[in-house]
């Protein structure tokens, strides 16, 4: 069948090439200039800057990680650790730095005044967030939010908004007062699996390494954003704003689902646009930067992962030290990610800024996705529709490989990557 794929996000490639190795025809049309999966990425003193930065726990990104593997790509291991510093007061206070055990890179305190001042606290706030966790899963109430979760246990605050809640916020990359409307499970299997000490994994070459073997061999329509998509004779027309047109037997749409009332017929679609008008998305800002006051004040306290909070937890911003984790950056200027910063970012030292979208999950999500799922199933079924928004658990990287998975098996195509182990190379030396 000749396929037309409307995004190349991760959900929009990943559909594509599963489809294309079935044996189909598949033209991807992208809005953007680029590919949108690694339209942020870029060049800083001949090193790659990965926007957003990607790294995957190989227990939570299975498909993503065996895709690539599928594809060739070797992974190297990443050994994250963290830093928590007090922001708004007189100076910037560190008030914790993590490590990781050389055997079962488990996080471990390594600076005195975490030890002292809250290390008792910490440890006693994993043990009741562990022994809260295998509660939950062995009630059989398993249907309420995060902050029913919270509220329902007593859980130290400073390990619980110091320590897990920045870790929630860095996966998820959503606003703080939504994310307590979530369903607790999926986070909650997120944090129990996160626990096991498994080293992060990055891919070799990062996400455009990724991205170039996923379109090898399919037709890209870039900077072709699309205003028409309706079903005609059999057929889908797509048209897009140059005022080209194309005719598809199948059209897989794979963009948030915000911006689908622009391009489908609001009279043919009207019934699937009322659906995905229901799910929820947020925007962000990603600063891309080379000002270090996002930055513990003292150069020994940086990390991996910088978590800047006030005491109250009312206000948080994260922030990605890249020469870390891009073997390509050890040697060159410090540069670092800040995730919707709170504090200001000199204009002068920022070298991009980047609006992301993100999925919002809510007590209603898991409903909607298998309304969807179900409408896909119908045998005149012609347009499809998937992202990391789609499907069961956290909107992540995973979540899009996966819906992308769900979309293949409407088509019949296989499924060869399901289940291939990452290929693990020696990690480089980098900048920590």
């Amino acid at each position: 069948m000749d396929i037309a794929v409307i995004g190349s996000g991760m959900a929009g490639l990943a559909t594509a090439k599963i489809l294309k190795d079935a044996g189909h025809n598949i033209t991807i049309f992208e809005a953007l200039s680029g590919r949108g999966m690694d339209s942020h990425s870029m060049e800083f003193e001949g090193g790659l800057i990965d926007a957003p930065l990607r790294v995957m726990n190989p227990h939570l990104w299975k498909n993503t990680l065996s895709l690539a593997t599928h594809l060739g790509i070797s992974t190297y291991p990443v050994r994250t650790y963290m830093a928590c510093s007090w922001l708004f007061e007189d100076k910037t206070e560190t008030w914790l730095t993590t490590s990781r055990s050389r055997i079962g890179n488990f996080p471990i305190i390594n600076n005195r005044k975490g030890l002292q001042q809250y290390g008792w606290r910490l440890v006693k706030g994993m043990l009741q967030l562990k022994t809260a966790i295998a509660k939950f899963f062995k009630s059989k109430n398993q249907d309420i939010t995060l902050a029913e979760f919270i509220n329902n246990n007593d859980i130290e605050e400073v390990f619980w908004h110091g320590a897990v809640m920045p870790v929630l916020y860095t996966i998820c990359t959503c606003d703080p007062k939504t994310i307590g409307e979530w369903p607790a499970k999926p986070l909650l299997v997120f944090l129990r699996q996160l626990t096991d000490g498994d080293a992060l994994l990055r891919l070799q070459g990062g996400t455009p390494a990724f991205v170039d073997k996923l379109v090898q061999g399919i037709n890209v329509k870039s900077g072709s954003p699309i205003n028409c998509v309706k079903e005609l004779d059999g057929k889908v027309l797509v048209q897009n704003e140059a005022g080209e047109s194309y005719q598809f037997d199948k059209v897989v749409v794979a963009t948030p689902t915000t911006k689908i009332e622009s391009f489908l017929d609001a009279e043919q679609f009207a019934d699937d646009i009322a659906l995905l008008k229901k799910f929820r998305f947020e925007d962000g800002e990603l600063v891309i930067h080379t000002d270090q006051s996002a930055m513990p004040p003292k150069r020994k306290d940086w990390a991996v992962l910088s978590y800047m909070m006030d005491r109250k937890f009312t206000r948080q911003q994260f922030t990605v030290w890249l020469n870390s984790i891009e073997p390509s950056l050890v040697g060159k200027s410090p540069i670092f990610q800040t995730w919707r910063p709170v504090v200001d970012i000199d204009p002068k030292k920022v070298i991009s800024s980047v609006k992301l979208t993100r999925a919002v999950v809510d007590s209603d999500t898991i409903a909607l996705n298998k309304e969807l799922q179900e409408r896909h199933k119908a045998a005149d079924r012609k347009v499809y529709f998937c992202g990391s928004w789609s499907c069961d658990g956290l909107p992540i990287l995973e979540s899009a490989v996966t819906s992308a998975m769900k979309i293949a098996e409407n088509f019949g195509a296989p499924l060869p990557f399901v289940g291939l182990k990452p290929k693990v190379e020696v990690a480089p030396q980098l900048g920590y």
